[in-house]
C-alpha cells in the first residue's frame, strides 16, 4: 500500500488566531487598563470612606453578634428545658418504682407477720372484735339477771312478816 502524504492544513488555521490576537491586542490592553483603574478607584474610595465603612462593618458585626447570641441563648434554653424534662421524667419513673417496691415489701412484711401470729395462736383483729362483742352481750345479760332478783327481794320485804314458831326439840 502506498503511504499517504500528510498535508498540513493546520498551519493556515494557526495564522488566523495570530491575526485575531494582533487585532484584539488593543482591546486586551484597554480591558487590563480598565481593571487596573477600577482597582485603583476602589483603593482610593476605601481610603476616603474607610473610617465610615469600618464603622458600618462594626455596626453590622454587632447586629450579627446580637442575633447569633439570642439564637444561641434560645438554643441553650431549649436544650436546658429538654434536659430538665428528661430528668423530671426519670425522677418520676424512679419514684414510681421505689413506691411500688416499698408497697411490695410492706405487703410481704404484713403477710409474714400475720402468718407468724397465726402460728403463735394470737387472735386476729376480727376474732378480738367478735370476742369484745360477745363480752358486751354477756355483760348486758348479767346486768339484766342481777336486776331481777333485786326487785324480787324488795317485794318480799314489803309483805308482813310471818311468825316463826319454835319447836322444841326432844331430848332423849
Amino acid at each position: 500500500m502506498a503511504a499517504r502524504k500528510k498535508t498540513r492544513k493546520s498551519a493556515p488555521k494557526a495564522r488566523k488566531p495570530r491575526a485575531k490576537a494582533a487585532r484584539s491586542q488593543p482591546n486586551l490592553i484597554e480591558n487590563v487598563q480598565q481593571i487596573w483603574l477600577a482597582g485603583m478607584g476602589a483603593i482610593a474610595k476605601a481610603q476616603k470612606e474607610g473610617p465610615a465603612a469600618f464603622q458600618e462593618a462594626v455596626a453590622e458585626g454587632l447586629k450579627l453578634l446580637t442575633r447569633s447570641r439570642s439564637g444561641a441563648e434560645q438554643m441553650i434554653r431549649d436544650a436546658f428545658d429538654a434536659a430538665q424534662d428528661s430528668v423530671q421524667s426519670r425522677i418520676g419513673s424512679a419514684r414510681d418504682q421505689a413506691t411500688e417496691t416499698w408497697d411490695n415489701l410492706e405487703a410481704l412484711f404484713q403477710s409474714r407477720v400475720h402468718k407468724a401470729l397465726q402460728q403463735l395462736g394470737v387472735p386476729s383483729g376480727e376474732e378480738i372484735r367478735l370476742l369484745n362483742q360477745r363480752v358486751a352481750e354477756l355483760n348486758e345479760s348479767v346486768k339484766a339477771l342481777s336486776a331481777r332478783p333485786a326487785r324480787g327481794r324488795a317485794r318480799a320485804k314489803k309483805q308482813p312478816a310471818r311468825k316463826r314458831v319454835r319447836r322444841k326439840t326432844r331430848a332423849a
